[in-house]
């Protein structure tokens, strides 16, 4: 992606940014600067300086008086003689001077008075706002000496008046290394990219983390440093670094409760919680063991963090008991541990004495009446009494829930005071299936117009619904959605209401309805990226934002030919015309005749291309037909009720929509030419392109093949599709596109030996390098194809110590399930360590090389790739043992050799002595490697005379004749050549 560039008003600032800032180059540009000092002076007057900061040193030291009559000449003379000499007699021979060794970055060096003075006009510029000036003389200074920590401060003031906060917080940072033990830089600099960024916040909270990270390896007990640097990791979505940073703190900060708090709620995140349940209970235990009032050390917002982690993890009877012992704790009864002995009720809460009297322990004059049921807050009773509603326990709960309204008031009234409560109580009411009590409660809300929202109406029309009252859930529904035009859960609601009711074409609108706004909302969301960097374009008008996006392909338009004398369609059937007439004549080669069907399948394919039925903005919907109204949507993974209930809706509407298509009727031709022929004039007109040169036009053509609705949604056709595209890139010898093509089988025909099979062929065709085949891309593709493997192979233990991840199974069977292996694929451990050799990897590629031999040993080809790596593995520099590893080869080798050379093919047995023979002659032993060559030749005499393609002669006479000139015997040599080379 392009970097923003910053644009200014002045050309002048345009131009100095354009240039580096450090390096050889003019000092300056604008001639009004260049008055105050050239090159020439500057040197000189450096010069000076250092003269006069020598002069002035020694006569400081001297005690030297300018007004007496010394002589200064003689003065420096005699100074520079006794320093040397004192200088001398303190050498000590064999011992150090320092005992110690400088560590850290070393002090700047003080700038010199040209540094000064020219430091000293960029600030008359800046303040002046004279930026451009400032900025010239600026960059002159850190072309002079970039370690001026000056120099980048007053550089960072200059952007930021000029509103470039990327340029300006550049600056910063490079000011603050050169101060990196100073946390006020590091600090100064978070806070501009945290606070003097603006809208571009988001984009530089990664350099406002640095920033505290670099703080805190400068001062590493720094807590407030690492306590930011959590901040902006969480806003960042980094959940575990934040948790580490707090972990930090909470070490040198035992029991923080502010610390407790965070981390709880970044593991109630992580779905973690038992982790933070542990370590409040280590705070707790603490904070009771202590002599301080408990809301001093433990506060009711600190419970109720507490029990949420219990709640969370669903453990409700253990959220009871903490709540309520923690509650009495902190009302200040905490002696009273028998009401423990008490689990299936919270009489100790109740409002009297009349249940708590039953209890033999119960001292009604020990503590006060409010200390008890009034004690509690009333959020705290509400979430005992959902616990309850949880546990099974209504009674208990709806007691707790009876506090909610006040004696002698109304629900509405107690509901305005308490909105959250009640909706929080009929939220868990539905959930756990008392539909009739949480309505009540909605229907309480449903007065308050503040608290009435779509979800609200929702909930409400669902559970009229379970009461079987229609009428009032379709008010509901149709209520939520005149609130809220774009929510659609109520249109999907609607839409299976009235399928249930019988009412087809209501439920296909609503249906309709939902799904639009489902593609609208799923395109908006895509677009939002873009929306908001065209937002911070027009905020910031410093900064340029390209969209780092390939472009979506969209379908051409029809043929650009303007016909005047006969009408389209006319055209098109002539030219289908010359397209079937020619077609022999192309296939055969005829120039003319290629040149004239290409004409005419431009055309056609132009038209096919530009008919828009064919490529509707979602391609998973398949084609139901011509008709403007037919909009059914099938196999979206994201609408899969929908799709489903809209087939069964399109199967079941009545005959006087004479818009719709029936599904036995879907038409299977366009222009009366069916959709396979149609396909293949695609596939043919796309490798006559590729033969052509024109790889570009032949991708898009395929390419839009593959998109178009009639062909996406067969598995022949796409199989096709692909094959022909493969092939195109064959042509080209595009081996990025044979790779990027080829993977398609491999994942819509996974664990399929001969998908892996041909993923190889193809990259084997290819005359390119092996760059894309052994790329990284391609390497992490394949190994997760074979972590998927191993996967489903493993116990859930194993799965658990070994695998981070769940397998990912991309092929399907015609139900749709995935389709999962139940043994090991030999060709993808193969094609994987192939893949690793041929990037040099032997020793990984070994890995799966002895995985495939264990599982076929006595296979030629797994035995020549194994020795072929360990001997490949023994020329490396760095290797443990060259010459087991060249043993361990040979071994495999022969194994390959033996079970190659007793081949009833003659080209196997000569791929078997050129094999050996060539090895041997890699390690250099030529004089085994001899043998092997020759016997290439014997297999050649006495072979058939149809195997000419395989046969390694040629190579053979090559390496032999290469092999004695190398050892100075050229007659030998020549003989070869005479023999096998000479045509």
């Amino acid at each position: 992606m392009a970097q923003p560039q910053s644009q200014y008003p002045d050309p002048e600032m345009n131009e100095m940014l354009d240039r580096p800032w450090i390096g050889p180059q003019d000092s300056f540009q604008d001639e009004s600067v260049n008055e105050y000092f050239g090159d020439a002076d500057s040197d000189l007057r450096e010069f000076e300086a250092s003269i006069a900061n020598i002069e002035e040193e020694v006569l400081r030291l001297e005690g030297y008086d300018p007004t007496g009559s010394q002589d200064f000449s003689a003065l420096m003379r005699s100074r520079s003689y006794s320093s040397i000499s004192r200088a001398r007699a303190r050498q000590r021979i064999g011992q150090q001077r320092r005992h110690g060794l400088h560590r850290g970055p070393r002090k700047a060096a003080e700038p010199t008075g040209d540094i000064k003075l020219r430091l000293g006009h960029a600030t008359e510029a800046f303040i002046a706002a004279r930026y451009v000036d400032a900025a010239l003389i600026i960059a002159d200074i850190i072309r002079i000496n970039a370690e001026t920590h000056e120099a980048w401060s007053l550089l960072h003031s200059v952007f930021r008046e000029n509103n470039d906060v990327d340029n300006a917080l550049k600056a910063l940072i490079y000011a603050a290394h050169l101060r990196p033990k100073h946390t006020s830089s590091w600090y100064q600099c978070a806070q501009f990219a945290l606070e003097g960024t603006g809208s571009l916040r988001s984009k530089y909270l990664l350099n406002a983390e640095f920033c505290y990270a670099a703080a805190i390896r400068a001062d590493p007990a720094n807590l407030d440093a690492r306590y930011r640097k959590a901040a902006v990791c969480i806003e960042r979505g980094k959940i575990g670094p934040a948790i580490s940073d707090y972990k930090v703190i909470l070490s040198r900060q035992p029991h923080d409760r502010d610390i407790l708090r965070r981390l709880a709620e970044l593991y109630i995140d992580q779905d973690e919680a038992s982790t933070a349940i542990d370590l409040y209970r280590e705070s707790i235990t603490h904070f009771k063991s202590s002599s301080g009032q408990p809301s001093q050390v433990f506060d009711w917002t600190d419970l109720d963090t507490y029990v949420t982690l219990y709640e969370h993890d669903a453990r409700y009877d253990i959220a009871i008991q903490q709540l309520r012992s923690l509650a009495r704790w902190l009302s200040g009864r905490g002696a009273e541990e028998f009401w423990d002995e008490f689990p299936d009720d919270d009489r100790e809460w109740d409002s009297d004495d009349k249940r708590r009297t039953l209890v033999p322990s119960f001292n009604p004059e020990k503590y006060s009446v409010a200390s008890y049921g009034g004690g509690l807050p009333l959020e705290f009773r509400i979430k005992l009494g959902i616990y309850r509603l949880h546990l099974g326990n209504r009674d208990e709960a709806f007691h707790h829930f009876g506090w909610l309204v006040e004696p002698g008031g109304t629900g509405e009234d107690a509901a305005s005071r308490h909105p959250y409560l009640f909706r929080l109580v009929a939220d868990h009411l539905f959930e756990t299936n008392s539909y009739k009590d949480a309505l009540s409660f909605y229907q309480k809300l449903r007065h308050l117009t503040e608290e009435t929202d779509g979800t609200l109406l929702v909930q409400m029309g669902k559970c009229f619904l379970k009461a079987q009252d229609d009428q009032k859930a379709e008010e509901c529904f149709q209520s939520a959605v005149e609130l809220d035009v774009e929510d659609i859960d109520p249109r999907i609601e609607l839409a299976h209401m009235y399928e249930r009711m019988g009412k087809p074409e209501k439920a296909f609108n609503s249906l309709n309805e939902a799904m639009l706004l489902r593609r609208r909302q799923d395109h908006r969301n895509s677009r939002r990226p873009f929306e908001e960097l065209e937002n911070r374009k027009t905020e910031e008008a410093s900064i340029v934002i390209k969209k780092p996006t390939r472009r979506r392909y969209r379908p051409r338009l029809q043929t650009q030919k303007r016909l005047t004398q006969v009408s389209e369609a006319e055209h098109l059937q002539s030219q289908y015309f010359v397209l079937r007439k020619t077609c022999e004549a192309m296939r055969s080669g005829d120039a003319a005749s290629t040149e004239a069907w290409m004409d005419a399948a431009r055309d056609l394919t132009d038209d096919f291309r530009g008919f828009k039925k064919f490529y509707p903005l979602d391609k998973y919907i398949r084609f139901l037909g011509y008709s403007g109204d037919s909009r059914i949507a099938a196999e979206t993974p994201l609408d899969m009720d929908l799709t489903a209930m809209a087939e069964r809706l399109s199967r079941g509407l009545t005959t006087s929509d004479q818009t719709a298509t029936p599904a036995a009727e879907i038409p299977d031709d366009y222009r009366g030419i069916p959709f396979s022929t149609w396909l293949d004039i695609f596939l043919e007109y796309a490798l006559c392109l590729a033969k052509n040169g024109e790889k570009d036009e032949a991708y898009s053509l395929c390419e839009a093949t593959k998109d178009a609705i009639v062909f996406y949604h067969s598995r022949e056709d796409m199989f096709l599709v692909h094959v022909c595209w493969c092939v195109c890139a064959l042509l080209a010898n595009d081996e990025e596109t044979c790779v990027s093509v080829a993977r398609f089988f491999m994942k819509d025909y996974q664990f399929t030996t001969d998908s892996y099979r041909m993923f190889a062929a193809v990259t084997k065709v290819c005359h390119s390098p092996i760059s894309w085949y052994s790329s990284g891309p391609t390497q992490k593709y394949v190994l997760r194809q074979i972590k998927a493997m191993d996967y489903s192979l493993v116990n859930d233990s194993q799965r658990k110590r070994y695998f981070s991840e769940r397998g990912s199974y991309s092929a399907r069977d015609e139900s749709g399930h995935p389709i999962i292996n139940d043994d090991l694929d030999i060709a993808l451990l193969m094609l994987y360590g192939h893949i690793l050799f041929s990037s040099t990897s032997y020793l990984y590629a070994l890995n799966y090389f002895l995985r495939a031999h264990a599982l076929d040993p006595e296979n030629p080809m797994i035995n020549l790739s194994t020795g072929l790596a360990y001997v490949h593995l023994a020329l490396k520099r760095q290797t443990d043992n060259r010459q087991q590893n060249i043993l361990q080869g040979t071994t495999f080798l022969f194994r390959y050799y033996n079970s190659r050379r007793n081949s009833v093919h003659t080209e196997e047995r000569q791929e078997a002595h050129f094999n050996m023979a060539r090895t041997y002659h890699m390690l250099g032993l030529t004089h085994l490697a001899i043998p092997y060559y020759e016997k290439v030749f014997s297999e050649s005499s006495r072979g058939t005379s149809g195997l000419e393609q395989e046969d390694l002669i040629i190579d053979t006479a090559y390496n032999l004749q290469t092999l004695y000139a190398t050892a100075g015997n050229l007659e030998l040599a020549e003989n070869i050549t005479m023999e096998w080379l000479v045509i």
